[in-house]
């Protein structure tokens, strides 16, 4: 799930805590060689965050650089390049999964990172820690989760937790997404993205793999500063579909809230943006972009149910 400090989409409660039924993992066992990453970034004019992004990670040897470009027009392929990177433009319209599959294709490493051009690493020695955590994950596991917010999360100290399909079951609340997600490339060959989503396509994926038996870390520590700078519109869109995809990803409808409860939420969520303005926490360019994103969720939500 992504974060972003208002509406939070938990499938398909939309209200409970989260657990996961915690385990924690033994980060003291015997250390492992260094795992190479291709770190993958998707970029469309994103030269107002993009060289903070990769600035913030630097690269050990055999790591890599790959930006998927889907045509930007400002300094987004300057500052690629600059940076090192191997940079990809695939042909047609732009969809998520295809940008990540071509970049997926790309990589040369065994562990692929995916980071969106707006999440800046916040956290000290992220990609250390991501690495260390792949470098002793077992086999089953198929992706490890950071995790991006507006402003640094509560729970960015708190122990790593392991998600199978057990512990999921127990309470459907997603808690990735490709903001910041490390993939073992190997599971991806079994089952590259779905490029018919325009959205949610890290949450069908994350489904595919418990089903497959595959297990998910998440790694709190790992985190990352969300500043999207799409159009109103563009992030009026991201809620909705998210909302859309994500019920109908787990065949389960939404909680049976009232429209007055929804309401509320909404106003909460927009309350809550409001005061982190007020105290400096965020800018009020993402302050506007997120109550775009949650009056989408909220109107997803509360849409009239399809009938026959």
């Amino acid at each position: 799930m992504l974060d972003v400090g208002c509406w939070m989409l938990d499938v398909p409660s939309l209200g409970s805590s989260l657990d996961v039924g915690c385990l924690i993992l033994d980060v003291n066992m015997t250390a492992s060689p260094p795992t190479a990453i291709s770190v993958l970034i998707r970029t469309f004019n994103s030269g107002k965050t993009l060289e903070q992004v990769m600035a913030a990670l630097p690269l050990a040897e055999g790591d890599e650089f790959v930006v998927v470009d889907s045509g930007s027009t400002d300094a987004t392929l300057a500052i690629a390049s600059r940076c090192g990177a191997r940079v990809f433009r695939p042909e047609g319209s732009f969809n998520y999964s295809r940008s990540l599959n071509l970049g997926f294709a790309a990589a040369r490493n065994p562990w692929v990172l995916v980071l969106s051009s707006h999440c800046i690493p916040a956290s000290a020695g992220m990609l250390g820690l991501l690495r260390q955590t792949a470098s002793e994950a077992a086999a089953p596991v198929a992706v490890i989760y950071g995790q991006v917010d507006l402003c640094k999360p509560r729970d960015a100290a708190v122990a790593l937790e392991y998600i199978d399909q057990a512990r999921w079951e127990r309470n459907r609340l997603w808690t990735g997404g490709n903001g910041l997600a490390l993939y073992r490339r190997a599971c991806w060959a079994e089952h590259p993205f779905a490029e018919d989503l325009i959205t949610a396509e890290d949450l069908e994926w994350f489904l595919w793999a418990l089903r497959r038996g595959y297990s998910a870390i998440r790694v709190p520590q790992a985190w990352a500063l969300y500043r999207n700078q799409g159009s109103l519109r563009h992030m009026f869109r991201k809620g909705w579909f998210e909302v859309i995809n994500g019920a109908t990803l787990v065949n389960a409808p939404g909680p049976d809230l009232s429209q007055a409860a929804h309401f509320r939420n909404l106003l909460i969520c927009t309350g809550s943006l409001i005061k982190k303005v007020l105290l400096g926490r965020i800018p009020p360019s993402t302050c506007l972009r997120q109550m775009a994103h949650a009056l989408g969720a909220y109107l997803a939500s509360t849409r009239p149910a399809k009938r026959g």
